[in-house]
């Protein structure tokens, strides 16, 4: 399997995948960019309440690349992930976990076709409430 990190890898070609190799009718095969996979991953766990951001930095959002704290390995057939995420204070730490797996695996079955077989989610920190985040202090006066 080929391995892809948004983390800390440096840009290199993306493997491509073909993910149907019989097609009835009109031959054909259709290949996709193994970044697409990662892509469909991201935007799923983005639909996931409770999940703030994703990647490791509490100074990222949405706004940032979708693939950003997102490892992927896939297959011809199968695909896993690490996936790093902040939550949000007060949210249930493993019904966010399930509805993670959950989303993620169905989206990349439907999209993809591909066979999800390990989701691994590393909390990477929590975001606090506005009202009891700490208020920075400058450091001259």
């Amino acid at each position: 399997m080929a391995t892809k990190s948004t983390d800390t890898q440096p840009e290199k070609p993306a493997k491509k995948i073909t993910i149907d190799e019989k097609s009835e009718g009109i031959r054909g095969v259709i290949t996709l960019n193994e970044d697409v996979v990662t892509t469909i991953a991201g935007l799923a766990a983005r639909e996931v309440d409770g999940i703030w951001a994703i990647g490791k930095s509490r100074f990222i959002s949405f706004g940032e690349d979708i693939r950003r704290g997102i490892k992927t390995e896939v297959g011809q057939q199968q695909a896993a992930f690490d996936i790093d995420v902040i939550l949000e204070y007060g949210k249930d730490i493993k019904a966010v976990a399930k509805q993670l797996r959950e989303k993620t695996a169905k989206e990349v079955a439907k999209m993809a076709g591909k066979d999800v077989v390990e989701i691994n989610i590393n909390v990477v920190d929590i975001k606090l409430p506005e009202d009891i985040e700490p208020k920075a202090k400058p450091r001259v006066q």
